[in-house]
C-alpha cells in the first residue's frame, strides 16, 4: 500500500475516535460545546451591516464590528477598495452605532461565560445527583443569556442607526428604501446569524438534563399508598 492511502486512513482512525471521544460527553455538554464554538465565532464576526447599491454591479456593504466599522466597495461587481475605521478614531461620527454594537458584543461575552460554566457543572460528578429544580434553574439562566445576547442588538441598533445615519426609515433590525442614488439596505451580519445557532445549540444544551430527569422513572416518584392499600 502507498504512503497517500496509508495517511488517508490513519487520518480518517483518528478522526473516528476523536469523534467518538466527543460524543462520549454526552448531548448536554456536546451541545454547549457547539454552542461555545459558535459564539466564539460570532464574537469574532460582525454584527449589522447596511449597502447602498448605486446599481450596475456598483455598491459599498459597511459592517459593524466589536470595536471597528469595515466598508468594502465594489465598482462594476468588481472589487474596488476596504476602509477599516475604528470606533476610537478622532474622525469617527457614528458613536451611537458603536455604542450598541459594542454593548451587544459585551451581551454576546456573558452569554458565553454562561455556557462555559453550565458546561463545568455539567462534567462534574455530583452533577449526576443534582436535583430536577437545579436542571431548570440552570436550562433558565441559560435561556435568558441566550435572548438577552440575541436581542439587544435587534432592539437598540436601528434606533443608535436611524439618529447617527440620519435615516429616520431605520425603525427595525432588517429592511431597505429607496433612495435617490440607489437602494438602501441593512439587516444582521452573519455574526448575528452565527450567535443564533449558539443560541439554540446552548438553550438545547442547558435545558437537556433538565428534560433527561422530567422523562426519567426514578424522577417519578409514585404515591403514597391509600390508607385501605396498606397492611395492618
Amino acid at each position: 500500500m502507498s504512503p497517500a492511502p496509508v495517511a488517508v486512513h490513519a487520518a480518517a482512525q483518528s478522526v473516528r475516535k476523536y469523534t467518538r471521544r466527543f460524543l462520549a460527553l454526552g448531548w448536554p455538554r456536546v451541545l454547549l460545546v457547539l454552542g461555545v464554538v459558535f459564539t466564539l465565532l460570532a464574537i469574532a464576526s460582525p454584527v449589522w451591516y447596511t449597502t447602498i447599491d448605486h446599481g450596475g454591479g456598483n455598491y459599498a456593504t459597511t459592517t459593524y464590528g466589536w470595536g471597528t466599522l469595515t466598508e468594502v466597495t465594489y465598482e462594476s461587481g468588481a472589487w474596488s477598495q476596504t476602509l477599516i475605521r475604528s470606533y476610537t478614531a478622532s474622525n469617527f461620527n457614528y458613536d451611537a452605532v458603536a455604542n450598541a454594537a459594542g454593548a451587544s458584543y459585551l451581551a454576546a461575552v456573558a452569554f458565553l461565560i454562561v455556557l462555559i460554566v453550565v458546561f463545568a457543572l455539567f462534567s462534574l460528578e455530583w452533577a449526576k445527583r443534582f436535583p430536577s429544580l437545579g436542571f431548570l434553574i440552570l436550562g433558565l439562566i441559560v435561556l435568558v443569556f441566550a435572548f438577552v445576547a440575541l436581542l439587544y442588538p435587534v432592539l437598540t441598533v436601528p434606533s443608535a442607526a436611524s439618529t447617527d445615519l440620519r435615516q429616520t426609515a431605520i425603525t427595525s433590525y432588517w429592511g431597505s428604501i429607496g433612495v435617490p442614488s440607489g437602494t438602501f439596505s441593512w439587516g444582521g451580519a452573519v455574526g448575528w446569524w452565527l450567535l443564533l445557532v449558539g443560541m439554540i445549540l446552548g438553550i438545547v444544551g442547558g435545558m437537556w438534563p433538565f428534560l433527561q430527569t422530567m422523562r426519567s422513572p426514578a424522577s417519578r416518584v409514585p404515591p403514597p399508598p391509600r390508607e385501605w392499600q396498606v397492611e395492618r
